[in-house]
């Protein structure tokens, strides 16, 4: 199974946007009962075609976003289920609801800083307390992938991955307050998430080591899925708006070469330098295409430049996995 069908209609199909109001659960609503039911929003059985339904439905959902800001919340809930997927999860993912992903503390998700504890119970269940910071999308998420210790063992603290409801007893999300940072998609809210002996179910677990099989991999997950729709989100607007037909052709490129990476083995070093070359290449691409925006819809256009526009914690995460992958090539 490839995506040529999925870049085909990407090329042929009307670029008109769904529009569902301004929140992100309203409208990821929309798109799967518009898109994701009919196609098929469960992925299909085994390892190639399971993983190209998640990155095709990114695609798809970039391209019929009506702003960046939900480009990047299809490109996200691809990646959070790709990485479900991944880890033995996919049967804990809602249907038609948003999944945050949270994984950060006060001093990041670094194994050392992962605090939340996920503690047996006689009964055979857990209970999970701590906090999580910085949880993207989580005052609209049904349900919450988490990542907790659940013990120390030579040293090293114990990582696992779980996914419950966002409603479940004793979680409490608070939306964040930025102040007067400006953000590259304000609909998309970050949250503090609160967790108080909250029940959990050994069903809800993901297989797997919370840090090498989560945490490690969603980094490059996330780079992809979400650069990818919006190259798609970007792809539509240039055929809305008569860009050249070589313009389109260099958004095909990226997404192809996207593609391509996403389904290989992302813990090579060869994935990690591959996905840093595609990053330079898409901003090469999009400085090329700069007057182009000039035929855009202006409120469009100027949401497109404040959507990109930085890089900050995540430009520095991605260079330092750039040069950890050359250390590996040259060990």
């Amino acid at each position: 199974m490839t995506l040529g069908p999925v870049l085909s209609h990407l090329l042929s199909s009307a670029p008109e946007p769904l529009s569902a109001g301004d929140d992100p659960s309203g409208w990821y609503r929309t798109f799967r009962d518009a898109v994701l039911v009919p196609r098929g929003a469960r992925a299909p059985d085994g390892a190639e075609s399971a993983g190209q339904a998640h990155f095709g439905h990114g695609l798809l959902g970039g391209f019929l976003a009506d702003r960046p800001a939900w480009a990047m919340v299809a490109g996200h809930q691809g990646a959070v289920r790709r990485l479900a997927w991944e880890c033995g999860g996919l049967h804990l993912m809602p249907e038609g609801g948003i999944v945050a992903f949270c994984a950060s503390e006060e001093g990041g998700a670094h194994p050392r800083a992962v605090h939340s504890s996920l503690v047996a119970t006689s009964d055979g269940d857990f209970r999970l307390n701590g906090q999580k910071r910085w949880a993207t999308l989580a005052p609209s998420a049904t349900a919450l992938l988490l990542i907790a210790s659940v013990g120390r063992e030579d040293g090293r603290n114990l990582l696992r991955a779980l996914c419950v409801p966002s409603d479940r007893p004793g979680i409490g999300i608070s939306a964040m307050d930025l102040g007067k940072r400006v953000t590259a998609n304000p609909e998309v809210r970050h949250a503090v998430i609160d967790l108080n002996e909250v029940p959990v179910a050994p069903a809800e677990l993901l297989g797997g080591d919370g840090y090498a099989d989560a945490i490690k991999p969603f980094r490059t997950i996330e780079d992809l899925y979400i650069g990818a729709a919006m190259t798609a989100y970007n792809l539509a607007l240039a055929r809305r708006w008569g860009w050249p037909e070589e313009a389109v052709e260099d958004l095909l490129l990226l997404l192809a070469t996207a593609e391509a990476l996403a389904f290989g083995p992302l813990d090579e070093p060869a994935a990690h330098l591959g996905v840093s070359a595609l990053g330079r290449a898409t901003a090469r691409v999009r400085d090329a295409h700069a007057g182009y925006w000039d035929l855009v819809d202006g409120e469009a256009a100027a949401a497109w430049r404040r959507a990109t526009s930085g890089g900050g914690v995540a430009a520095r995460a991605k260079e330092l996995r750039r040069q950890a992958a050359w250390r590996r090539l040259h060990a």
